[in-house]
């Protein structure tokens, strides 16, 4: 579910940070920019491993900030096909289940991939598994276990996307939903997938 990574990168210090140790000066940088971004096919950024080499501290004229050619480690989540994991059941809708692992929660489980026979209860506005007759709620923040399909990366939408999908050029900048840069879609049609609870003894 986690890997660690190596980036090399030019790395601004502040003057007004130059009085740090460069270390301290570079990781700060680093934190503000990687943390809880996801690199495109990469991952998630969740933590600065360590930091292996510091070169320069270059400043150019007219700009008075320090440059500095650094290597360093990131923890990355990027789970791989087929991985199983356990996350929270955040929400459903027609379209299937949101799931959450806490610190990332753009996990789709489609309709068509739940336990098969499932429908939607648009009274409780929840998905239900028809098992031997009876019927098995997957309530909100159950435990589920679920079955990595893909991990999918979108590019930002441009201005003339972001029309098009508002129907109105006076929303351009204004996205119709919640862009998600990294989805990961899963299944839980097999057994022991699902919610934890219809597993236990």
């Amino acid at each position: 579910m986690f890997i660690i990574t190596q980036i090399e990168d030019q790395i601004r210090v502040q003057p007004a940070d130059l009085t740090k140790a460069p270390l301290d000066a570079v990781t700060q940088v680093i934190e503000q920019r990687f943390v809880d971004k996801v690199i495109p096919n990469l991952g998630l950024v969740v933590s600065i491993y360590d930091v292996t080499n510091i070169e320069g501290g270059f400043v150019y004229p007219n700009d008075g900030a320090a440059f500095f050619t650094v290597q360093f480690r990131l923890v990355v989540f990027r789970p791989f096909i087929g991985e199983i994991i356990v996350g929270k059941l955040k929400s459903c809708s027609r379209e299937g289940l949101r799931i959450s692992l806490d610190f990332f929660d753009d996990i789709l489980i489609p309709e068509h991939a739940l336990q098969d026979p499932s429908f939607y209860d648009e009274a409780e506005r929840l998905w239900v598994w028809k098992y031997d007759e009876n019927d098995m709620y997957m309530d909100l923040q159950e435990p589920i276990r679920f079955r990595v399909h893909s991990v999918k990366f979108n590019s930002p939408p441009t201005p003339i996307q972001l029309a098009n999908a508002t129907g109105d050029d006076k929303l351009l900048g204004t996205a119709a939903k919640p862009f998600s840069p990294m989805v990961v879609v899963g299944d839980i049609n097999g057994d022991g997938l699902g919610c934890t609870s219809w597993w236990t003894s």
